[in-house]
C-alpha cells in the first residue's frame, strides 16, 4: 500500500451502502451491502475501527452527508474521492464494468494508489453547512420552475395558486438562509472568514456561505488548483499543429454559480474587479468570456483573504459607491 493506511471503499446510493474492505495480512477482501441509515452506519463504524481504516466515499448528491457526519461524531477518519478522477482511474486500469460493488472496490484502490485527503473537523463542519445550502438550492429550483410556469399559465385560478406557492417558497428560502448564517456564526473561524469575505465589493453573506460550504479548501491550496476545483480554469487542448479553443468544464457547480453572481455584482460595486472586467470587454470578447477571468480574479482575492489573516482588501472609494447607487435600476410599480 502507498501510505500503509487501510482504505475502506464505500459506494453510497439512496438506500444502500456497498462496502469494500481490502485484504489484510494475507486474508481475503470483505464486501457488504448495508442500509444507508443509522444501522448501516454503525456496522461500517465497527468495521473501520476493527481494521483501523479510513472510510472513503464519492460525492453522491448529498446522500453521503449523513454518513460523513456520523463517522466524524465517532472519531472515524473519512475522505472524499473525486468521482471524475476515480472513473478515469478505472479506465487506466482497464476496468470498464460499473456497478455498486465494483465502484466500492475501485474507490478503495484509488485511495490506496493515488491518495486522498482526510476531512478535517473544519471540513466536516462545512459538510453540515453544505446540507443546508443544498436544501436552499432545492427550494430555489422549485421556485424557478414555478416562476417559469407562471409566465405561460393563462388560467387565473392556477396563476393564483402558483403565486401563493412562490410566496411560501420565498419564506422558506429566507428561513434556510438564516439557518445557514446561524450555523456559520457558531464557528468562530468560519464566521470570521464570512465577515472578511463580505468586505469585498460584490460579495454578500449568501455568496460567502456558499463558498465556505462548497470550497473548504480555500486558503489551503494555490489559486490554480482552486480554479480547477471550481471549474473556471480554461483547459488547453492541443495536438501537433492543431489547437482547439480553451474551455472551462467540470468543477463544483454551486461554488461556480455563487462566484458568477458575485462577479456580476462586483462589476458595479468593486472598482478593481469592475475595471478588470471592462478591460477584458474592451479586448473584444463577449460578456461570458470576460466574466470568467473576473471570477478567477475574485476567487484569487478571496483565497488571499483566507490564507492571510492580516490581509485586508483596499476600501472602495466614495465615488465608486456613489456611482453604483446612481447606476442601480429604479423599482417600477
Amino acid at each position: 500500500m502507498k501510505s500503509g493506511i487501510v482504505h475502506i471503499g464505500v459506494d453510497v446510493s439512496k438506500g444502500t451502502l456497498d462496502i469494500y474492505v481490502p485484504p489484510q495480512r494475507g486474508g481475503r477482501a470483505e464486501t457488504k451491502k448495508l442500509d444507508n441509515g443509522v444501522a448501516g452506519f454503525r456496522t461500517l463504524r465497527d468495521l473501520a475501527r476493527k481494521a483501523k481504516a479510513m472510510v472513503c466515499v464519492e460525492p453522491t448528491g448529498g446522500y453521503e452527508l449523513e454518513l460523513i457526519a456520523f463517522m466524524h461524531k465517532f472519531g472515524v477518519a473519512v475522505a472524499y474521492a473525486d468521482a471524475l478522477r476515480v472513473r478515469q482511474f478505472a479506465r487506466a486500469e482497464g476496468c470498464h464494468s460499473k456497478n455498486d460493488k465494483v465502484d466500492a472496490a475501485l474507490i478503495s484502490r484509488f485511495a490506496d494508489k493515488i491518495g486522498v485527503r482526510a476531512l478535517s473537523p473544519a471540513d466536516v463542519e462545512s459538510v453540515e453547512l453544505k446540507r443546508r445550502t443544498k436544501f436552499r438550492q432545492t427550494l430555489m429550483d422549485s421556485r424557478t420552475a414555478l416562476v417559469c410556469r407562471l409566465e405561460t399559465e393563462t388560467e387565473a385560478g392556477i396563476r393564483s395558486m402558483i403565486r401563493e406557492q412562490v410566496r411560501h417558497l420565498n419564506k422558506l428560502i429566507a428561513k434556510v438562509e438564516r439557518s445557514c448564517l446561524e450555523t456559520v456564526a457558531k464557528n468562530g473561524a468560519m464566521d470570521d472568514l464570512r465577515r472578511r469575505f463580505t468586505e469585498v465589493g460584490g460579495v454578500g453573506d449568501i455568496t460567502a456561505v456558499s463558498i465556505l460550504a462548497g470550497l473548504p479548501e480555500i486558503g489551503k491550496l494555490p489559486d490554480e488548483k482552486l480554479n480547477r476545483l471550481v471549474g473556471i480554469a480554461p483547459e488547453e487542448r492541443q495536438s501537433g499543429t492543431k489547437e482547439w479553443q480553451r474551455r472551462i468544464w467540470g468543477g463544483r457547480r454551486s461554488v461556480r454559480n455563487a462566484l458568477y453572481m458575485a462577479a456580476v455584482a462586483s462589476i458595479m460595486w468593486n472598482s478593481v474587479l469592475g475595471s478588470y472586467y471592462r478591460r477584458k470587454r474592451a479586448e473584444g470578447p463577449p460578456h461570458k468570456w470576460a466574466i470568467v477571468p473576473t471570477m478567477r480574479k475574485l476567487l484569487s482575492l478571496l483565497n488571499r483573504i483566507a490564507r492571510d489573516p492580516s490581509f485586508k482588501p483596499a476600501p472602495e472609494p466614495e465615488s465608486t459607491k456613489r456611482d453604483a447607487r446612481v447606476g442601480r435600476k429604479k423599482k417600477t410599480a
